[in-house]
């Protein structure tokens, strides 16, 4: 039976070089080895059995997309946001954040905002905020959860 190939070489033209990780480069072509690691680093903070209860916890709470909700439509969030991202954030995301439920379609669009510096809040309206905001936002709201 045929099997699928395995590609362990850098795609760079001529280079003969191990590839990193799941990328398709190598260290020399591809992006820096220490950014690709920290952000290695940050997505196992998705695995962590705080981050499961606190995605279950905030779905349990909300179970409806609350962006589809303010458009007056019904969807079933299966996403937990973070109010201000935390690759831009940081680490303490995680923990001292605004959460919000969202379906998979306005987490992308909400996402693409956010590349652009702006950060959408939806409760019964919708909020717009910018990165700078984060500290005073979310001292206000006194939600900083506990590990």
């Amino acid at each position: 039976m045929p099997t699928l190939p395995t590609y362990t070489k850098c795609i760079e033209l001529g280079c003969k070089e191990q590839r990193i990780g799941k990328s398709s480069f190598c260290e020399k072509h591809g992006i820096r080895k220490e950014v690709s690691q920290e952000r290695w680093d940050r997505q196992q903070q998705y695995k962590s059995p705080f981050w499961k209860q606190t995605k279950r916890i905030q779905l349990s709470r909300s179970p409806l997309c609350v962006s589809c909700l303010l458009a007056g439509r019904v969807c079933q969030a299966n996403v937990v946001d973070h109010v201000f991202p935390w690759a831009q954030i940081g680490d303490h995301a995680f923990t001292n954040n605004l959460f919000q439920s969202l379906c998979v379609e306005c987490h992308s669009h909400k996402t693409v905002l956010e590349q652009k510096g702006i950060v959408e809040h939806y409760t019964n309206k919708k909020t717009v905020y910018s990165l700078s905001d984060y500290g005073y936002v979310v001292s206000q709201s006194n939600i900083s959860v506990e590990t």
